[in-house]
């Protein structure tokens, strides 16, 4: 087959990514289903949320709600900031990122390499704390704005570390006036917030899962992704469903919300049983606008642990490095199958990131030991081999 020809910029080699089959994973667990992996880890900036971060721009430029020299702002685990970087590196504007400390270091220093800025938060904050990283992204936009124009980068380096050490000093009355002062919108500051724009689901409805259906010639019994967002498991599902194609499953980490309100708990009661967990790009506090669960059929709930051994035992089994969020991702999808004595399917998992994030966490035996964590990974699978 002949190479394509040269792309104009790295923006144009976002998406299109392949789809692989795990024969060594499924036989391992002795799995009777034909079990592909969708390897959105091959994006340039190494996740699915390249997508979004070029879906988000372009519509904010088409609409008029940023002009050259806008700062793009925003409450990230990492990749979505790493695909925003990307796309403002090719674009001209200037990206701020603000990541809860959970995240890994590797994330910082590419959003760094990228030219991005970046402001760390407390992992524990509650979402409606000035402290958390979705309000402390609408701080450092509000600065922006109360600018009234376009900024030195020496202003917005400056506006930057002033709001980090608001959040090292736990000043929430200094963040809660900054984001309670009046300042008038400008097109240069805007904050995509993935966790509410439209085009989030939408790039994954026409790209993801357009794919999807033509790699796999509209033949999927069932299609497993982690739930972050929900951007992802909601454009693909509602493509898919329209095609009457695919049982569409979504995975939670313990500590997540998302399982709590499928099942019928108030959202309210559900944000109170939430709690920290380590895997990340998954799982909520919240409920974002981007995720519908009505589309969801069903969800799996599954721990760090089980997530990380999954993705360990994928790297040696499949030359596969992938994060955490694909090991919850394939142990979910496994355990399903597993659980229910499905046979002879065709199974698609999303596997949303590459696991060169995660080499100092997940993928080092003294970081797991540390944070209380089995590094045998065949001994916490074997339950699912039987």
């Amino acid at each position: 087959m002949a190479s394509p020809k040269p792309y104009e910029s790295i923006l144009g080699t976002i998406g299109r990514t392949p789809i692989v089959r795990l024969d060594r994973l499924a036989g391992f667990f002795n799995l009777d289903n034909e079990l592909y992996a969708k390897l959105e880890l091959m994006n340039p900036g190494g996740s699915v949320k390249d997508r979004i971060a070029l879906y988000m721009v372009d519509a904010a430029e088409r609409e008029g709600i940023i002009k050259r020299g806008a700062v793009l702002v925003e409450p990230t685990s990492g990749n979505t900031g790493i695909g925003l970087a990307l796309v403002g590196a090719l674009k001209g504007y200037r990206v701020v990122l603000v990541m809860p400390r959970k995240m890994s270091t590797e994330k910082e220093l590419l959003l760094r390499a990228m030219g991005a800025l970046v402001v760390r938060t407390p992992t524990e904050a509650p979402p409606d704390s000035p402290l958390s990283y979705y309000r402390v992204s609408e701080a450092i936009r509000n600065m922006v704005w109360s600018r009234g124009g376009p900024l030195p980068s020496g202003e917005l380096r400056r506006i930057v570390e002033e709001v980090q050490r608001m959040v090292d000093e736990g000043d929430e009355e200094g963040l809660r006036a900054v984001l309670e002062m009046e300042v008038k919108p400008t097109p240069y500051a805007y904050i995509p917030n993935q966790y509410f724009n439209r085009y989030n689901p939408l790039a994954h409805y026409e790209t993801t899962a357009r794919e999807i259906w033509e790699q796999m010639e509209g033949r999927i019994d069932y299609l497993f992704a982690g739930i972050g967002t929900g951007g992802t498991i909601t454009g693909i599902a509602r493509f898919l469903k329209e095609r009457g194609s695919a049982r569409i499953v979504g995975v939670d980490p313990v500590g997540s919300i998302y399982h709590l309100v499928k099942s019928g708990v108030p959202v309210e009661d559900a944000k109170k049983a939430a709690h920290p967990y380590m895997v990340e790009g998954i799982g909520e506090d919240i409920l974002p606008e981007t995720v519908d669960l009505d589309l969801v059929d069903d969800i799996v709930v599954v721990d760090d642990q089980r997530a990380f051994s999954m993705a360990r035992l994928l790297a040696r089994l499949e030359g596969i490095l992938a994060g955490g969020s694909s090991g919850a991702a394939l142990y979910g999808a496994i355990c399903y199958l597993k659980e229910r004595g499905i046979r002879g399917a065709r199974v698609v998992v999303i596997l949303p990131d590459t696991g060169r994030n995660y080499l100092t966490k997940i993928f080092s035996d003294e970081w797991m030991e540390k944070n209380g964590f089995e590094t045998d990974d065949e001994k916490v699978l074997e339950v699912l081999r039987g």
